[in-house]
């Protein structure tokens, strides 16, 4: 399953969701595309599949800073865990951003994740009510947060760059300014 998932993230990165075919991902693994057809119904069941299994990983991740005391402290602990994430697995990244934007899963599945969404806006809002972050909507903040990572994520992909813990830093450093609530005279 490894092999399969590695070479089906691999693939969508390269060529797209719609140019992926079993067989290329078949061939990437080094296994026979039976193989694929044992453990998957189709294309669009490997995809869900595959897709449902990075972003719990993914999610796990991020809600674990909800147990930070202080907001700010959550929404830093939020930011580098992602970005952690980001780091060691760049394609995997991209993988969930891509699947999610083509809308792989099916309505019922859509409903069953619906809770990850649910509570990272959750936590996210927790740190507007408390004034830590301005009173803005909860989908800006998510976008100044995510996009900076989305774009590391492809430059360490698609560059092979590595990215400097300094340069890391100065991107968080960057995004709170974006966020954060203003100071109170």
């Amino acid at each position: 399953m490894k092999k399969i998932r590695a070479a089906l993230v691999a693939e969508v990165a390269e060529k797209g969701i719609g140019a992926t075919s079993v067989g290329a991902v078949a061939k990437r693994a080094g296994v026979a595309t039976g193989t694929i057809y044992l453990q998957f119904d189709s294309k669009e069941d490997m995809l869900q599949k595959i897709y449902l299994q990075i972003k719990t990983e993914f999610h796990g991740l991020i809600v674990a800073a909800a147990g930070e005391p202080s907001s700010k402290g959550m929404i830093r602990k939020m930011w580098f865990e992602m970005f952690a994430f980001v780091d060691a697995h760049p394609l995997d990244f991209m993988f969930i951003e891509y699947a999610g934007a083509a809308q792989v899963l099916t309505a019922q599945q859509a409903k069953d994740i619906a809770y990850t969404q649910a509570e990272i806006t959750a936590m996210i809002q927790r740190a507007i009510d408390d004034g830590t972050v301005a009173n803005l909507p909860v989908s800006v903040v998510t976008t100044l947060l995510v996009a900076p990572a989305m774009h590391m994520a492809r430059t360490k992909a698609l560059r092979l760059e590595k990215l400097s813990k300094a340069q890391v830093d100065l991107t968080f450093e960057r995004v709170w300014l974006s966020i954060a609530a203003p100071a109170q005279p």
